[in-house]
């Protein structure tokens, strides 16, 4: 399938070093830049460092020290706006209604998923700017 050029910066956060290359390679090749952190903590020291130029959060929810649930939760703090997209290995994939890609997934699915959601908060933006 093919995709359309992005814009914009995504922090890629996974402790799995495999996860964190696939996603970089495959978001690159679509347009976006890659920040890429091996935890929560390092993620969130990334975030409060470039948080004007990230666009979105992608995060893995399973991580130690402190997990994409919480680090989604602490970046939220500070910008209630930023998309944030979780993925997670566990069946059903819901985390309280933030949007999650199930592991694993294909790039083509990876690259729909981060479209879709940045799109729909590009959509809110305009629909809150017009009103």
């Amino acid at each position: 399938m093919e995709h359309e050029r992005q814009c914009g910066t995504i922090l890629v956060v996974d402790d799995n070093p495999d996860v964190r290359k696939f996603a970089k390679l495959f978001l690159e090749n679509s347009g976006y830049m890659v920040l890429t952190a091996a935890d929560g903590e390092e993620g969130l020291r990334l975030y409060e460092e470039q948080r004007r130029s990230i666009t979105l959060l992608l995060s893995d929810v399973s991580m130690p020290n402190m997990n994409g649930l919480e680090l989604a939760n602490r970046v939220l703090g500070m910008d209630s706006e930023l998309p944030v997209l979780l993925m997670s290995g566990d069946a059903g994939c819901n985390y309280g209604g933030l949007q999650c890609v199930p592991k694993p997934f294909r790039p083509d699915e990876l690259l729909e998923t981060v479209s879709r959601v940045l799109n729909t908060s590009r959509a809110l933006e305009r629909a809150a700017s017009a009103a």
